[in-house]
């Protein structure tokens, strides 16, 4: 079924920070190129090689900038499968250098947040993709590392997040002097922000 009732516009102008910052991510792009005809988050994902969990959730922010819409929804094997577009055939960026002044420091002021952000989804998706290989008769070795730490000021901070880094470096160094091919490659990440308080993510 088919839920648009006017053609789509040739062109939007975009200048919304949220709307550009989504343009500027490379694998959102490639989605929104495939979403100029109807097509539903499976048949993005088929078409890109890619998990159909990872493409339906950049939809989802895809979808909630307004870059895109639902346009319509059909049934296959007893499921509904709703279906995207983009809201313009082509999306051409302004040159507003206030806008773009903007992005800039918006990018630099949240760039660690930026990057803890797609460590975790990193970190979902690779989940997924070992759930998808394995059985479960088999045991995928991982670890996992939780803890919270009390620092007073930004100093103690700095020198907490060098003490870590030198730590880790040592490590990394002691276990990566063995070149032999047939080793198991691990991954490993590691993140330190501030613990919200209940009640605070209210405020």
């Amino acid at each position: 079924m088919n839920m648009n009732l006017k053609p789509k516009p040739k062109k939007k102008l975009i200048t919304d920070v949220d709307q550009i910052l989504m343009l500027n991510h490379p694998f959102k792009l490639e989605i929104l190129q495939h979403l100029i005809e109807s097509r539903s988050s499976s048949e993005v994902a088929k078409l890109i090689g890619e998990l159909p969990q990872k493409v339906n959730y950049h939809m989802k922010k895809l979808e909630g900038v307004g870059l895109i819409k639902r346009s319509g929804h059909r049934n296959v094997r007893n499921l509904v499968e709703v279906l995207y577009e983009t809201v313009a055939e082509q999306f051409v960026l302004s040159d507003d250098s206030t806008i773009n002044n903007e992005l800039i420091q918006q990018m630099k002021d949240q760039g660690s947040l930026k990057y803890l952000f797609e460590m975790s989804e990193q970190m979902k998706q690779d989940t997924i993709k070992l759930m998808n290989v394995v059985d479960e008769s088999n045991h995928v070795p991982s670890a996992t590392l939780d803890f919270t730490i009390k620092l007073s000021n930004e100093e103690q901070r700095k020198q907490f997040i060098d003490d870590y880094v030198q730590m880790m470096n040592k490590l990394a160094s002691k276990y990566n002097t063995n070149e032999d091919e047939s080793n198991e490659v691990f991954q490993a990440m590691i993140a330190l922000y501030p613990r919200i308080k209940e009640g605070d993510e209210h405020k």
